[in-house]
């Protein structure tokens, strides 16, 4: 029997505001970094177009090979190191230390829970079978398809490597710091495990983590190391006064993003030149690429910021959105690809239908994924809505339940 996603998810009147202004209302926020929120939220409409054109639209429109879906399919490559690299940031301040600066024990809890409740869903979206019971006969390929790697996974499995790196660090500046180690650590080891291949002396879903040789699309090398790096951005930007941190960010992050960019494209070049094939430089494990992302998600930062002063007025609602990244992806998967047990048109129309249609449906479900996460976030805020959310989670669990078991 298919899993829920049978086919892989690819690489989800305002007037203007000077700097200064953005900067004077942070105190209102605690010194919240609205232009992170902005910029994962932009990576997660262009996401949600991206897997739905490419779910849908027959592959005589989309040529990716062939300008412009070859621009179109380049920057869907960043989607995921934005977010990765937006979800460091923040961690960065979101981690509470106690009185001698280390990491409180609840926070590290709470990382951890949150985390394997990530993996679980992961792992949920691609249930191999109608039921538990069905388990002996689900089909090899079918059972490599649940293993594989997606972003939910590779996102619990990075939180958990960062609550076991930096549980023991004793300020930020030194989170920053091991951050960096890490991230460069994971970098050196890419090129290795990219040479090892599929590992078939040990279990699928372990190798599955460490190599795309199987069909993972975001193993941990050298994925995770962009969470790490952004960790560090992080740190960085924690230690500028918060009334300067988005002046700087707008003024710094596009310089540091653009000599990344020339020094990953003339090592791209010189590597070309040795005879190492463009295959391997572009392939999800080459270095070079990475740099070349985290050039260019550097840039995008500062670009985030400007078009915050433009859209000042409306940062709550950037901020709303970021915060319910995770059931914004949830979401539209669900109705672009449906359940285990109920198809939805990127199964039932996969790549079946013209630009136009696509385009349609992209909207449709772009929209109705952004009001349903608004509605979550608007429901969170009723005074009458812990009453209810308890009862609402048993249900949902005791359904869960049915229908994986009967």
């Amino acid at each position: 029997m298919r899993g829920a996603l049978t086919y892989p998810l690819r690489q989800i009147g305002v007037g203007r505001a000077t700097p200064e202004a953005i900067s004077t209302p942070a105190g209102e926020s605690g010194g919240r970094l609205y232009a992170l929120d902005l910029a994962r939220f932009l990576a997660m409409v262009f996401m949600m177009q991206g897997h739905v054109l490419d779910a849908l639209v027959t592959r005589d429109v989309i040529v990716t090979t062939e300008f412009p879906w070859s621009i179109w399919h380049l920057i869907r490559g960043f989607t995921a190191p934005i977010f990765l690299m937006v979800s460091g940031a923040v961690h960065a301040f979101a981690t509470k230390r106690d009185e001698e600066g280390r990491v409180r024990e609840d926070v590290i809890a709470k990382r951890l829970r949150w985390a394997f409740t990530i993996m679980g869903i992961g792992y949920f979206m691609m249930f191999p079978a109608g039921s538990v019971w069905d388990f002996p006969f689900v089909a090899e390929s079918t059972w490599r398809g649940f293993w594989a790697v997606n972003i939910l996974q590779l996102t619990g499995v990075t939180m958990v490597l960062f609550v076991l790196t930096m549980a023991g660090t004793k300020s930020v500046a030194h989170m920053g710091r091991r951050a960096l180690w890490v991230a460069g650590s994971i970098l050196l080891v890419s090129p290795l495990l990219q040479a090892a291949g599929s590992m078939p002396f040990l279990p699928l879903w372990l190798s599955d983590y460490l190599t795309d040789a199987n069909g993972s699309l975001f193993p941990i090398f050298p994925f995770s190391a962009y969470l790490f790096v952004g960790l560090a951005v992080g740190a960085k930007l924690r230690s500028i006064p918060k009334e300067q941190r988005d002046r700087r960010m707008k003024r710094d992050a596009w310089r540091i993003g653009a000599v990344i960019l020339a020094l990953a494209l003339g090592a791209h070049a010189a590597l070309l030149w040795l005879g190492v094939s463009h295959a391997t430089l572009e392939g999800s494990m080459s270095l070079t690429l990475f740099f070349r992302r985290v050039g260019v998600v550097m840039m995008f930062f500062s670009l985030a910021v400007v078009i915050l002063e433009r859209t000042w007025r409306m940062r709550e609602t950037w901020a709303m959105f970021g915060t319910k990244s995770l059931y914004i992806y949830v979401i539209h998967l669900v109705l672009l690809f449906g359940t285990p047990w109920i198809s939805g048109i990127g199964r039932t129309h996969y790549r079946t239908m013209s630009l136009e249609y696509g385009l349609l449906a992209a909207g449709a479900i772009i929209t109705l994924t952004l009001a349903a996460a608004w509605s979550f976030d608007w429901y969170a805020r009723q005074p009458w809505a812990s009453h209810w959310s308890k009862r609402i989670s048993y249900a949902v669990y005791a359904a869960v339940a049915l229908i994986v078991l009967l």
